[in-house]
Order: C-alpha cells, then structure tokens, then sequence
C-alpha cells in the first residue's frame, strides 16, 4: 500500500515554556572603596604605629634584668642624648644612660632626700628599696618640684648641701646665735 500524503499536514506538538519564577539574587553589601597604594590623590600614606627606639629598648631590657617590669617600652623619655628615664607607678624613677649602661634608680626617702641607687640584678633593687625606706638621717633637699630632666641636677645640688651641712643639735644653733649677735652688726635684707 502506498502511502498517501494527507491533506492536512500535522505538525509535531508545540511545548508551551512555563515561566518559573525568578530566583531571588543574593543580595550583597556594597564594599567601601579602598585606596589603591598607588593612588597618590590622598597623599602619602603615613605611619600610625610608634616605635620604640633602641635606647628604649636597652633601658627596658637593663630594667627587667634588675627585676622591674615595664611593660610599656614607650613610657621611657628618651632625650635624645644617650639617656633616658622613665617614672614608675609609685612616683620614683628609672634613669638609664648608655654610654655607662647604667640603671639608676631615683627615689625621695621618709626624710624628704633624693636617694640615687645604680641597678645591676634583683639583689641590688631590693636592697636599695630596703636603704631608701630605712633612711633616718636628716638630709638638707631642696623642695621637690620638677623630676623629669633636672633630676641630675638637683641630685648633684642635694650631694653638694648635704656635704656642706651638718645635723646641729638646738643649744648648738643658740650659741651660734648669740656669738654672732654679740659681732656682727645686724644686716638689711638683700635685694633680689
């Protein structure tokens, strides 16, 4: 049998596209635009960080090696002339100088003088804190007042005073009174 064309062509059947619904896009957040390093329209980058410098660093070391902790190495002032000092929480000071690479320790006692103690070990520290408590004998010092940078000078001033003047007792101090008031003619005051 043959086939015969028909006279209605049929076609395959059509697919209808269903539509899905759109997945919902992962939102991201939009990020900051960061500066490129060569970007130069902000200027140079700058340091924000400090740094310590190396007298720092000795003196922290030189500080723990006599069994003080200073845990921040930026507190010590560093003058720029190869020394440095540092004021710890009970008022008295470290000083450390590197051409000697010494560590000093500066303290008043119960009398009101300024005590100066070189640092080598633990030993040294606890006997120095145990002299500077003890201390009974009556010092001449001027007032304290500045204890940054003049320290030393003021050190050097109290050895010189102390050296000069003796303890007198009250019948010493009358009788030199009075020798002089029997000599001397009474003096105006001076004038600054």
């Amino acid at each position: 049998m043959a086939r015969t064309p028909s006279a209605r062509k049929t076609s395959p059947a059509k697919k209808t596209a269903t539509k899905k619904a759109p997945r919902p896009r992962k939102q991201t957040q939009p990020r900051p635009a960061l500066a490129s390093p060569f970007d130069l329209r902000g200027g140079l980058p700058t340091r924000t960080t400090t740094w310590m410098t190396d007298l720092q660093g000795y003196a922290t070391l030189a500080a723990l090696i006599a069994g003080i902790t200073t845990p921040t190495i930026q507190a010590w002032h560093d003058h720029h002339d190869g020394t440095t000092t540092r004021t710890l929480n009970d008022g008295t000071h470290l000083h450390y100088t590197l051409t000697t690479r010494t560590l000093s320790w500066q303290t008043l006692c119960p009398m009101g003088a300024v005590h100066e103690y070189v640092l080598r070990n633990p030993a040294d520290t606890d006997a120095a804190q145990a002299d500077a408590e003890s201390c009974t004998s009556p010092h001449w010092t001027p007032p304290p007042t500045n204890t940054g940078t003049h320290l030393a000078a003021r050190l050097q001033t109290a050895h010189k005073a102390a050296a000069d003047t003796q303890p007198m007792s009250i019948r010493e101090i009358a009788d030199g009174i009075t020798a002089r008031a029997d000599t001397e003619a009474p003096k105006e005051h001076p004038q600054p």
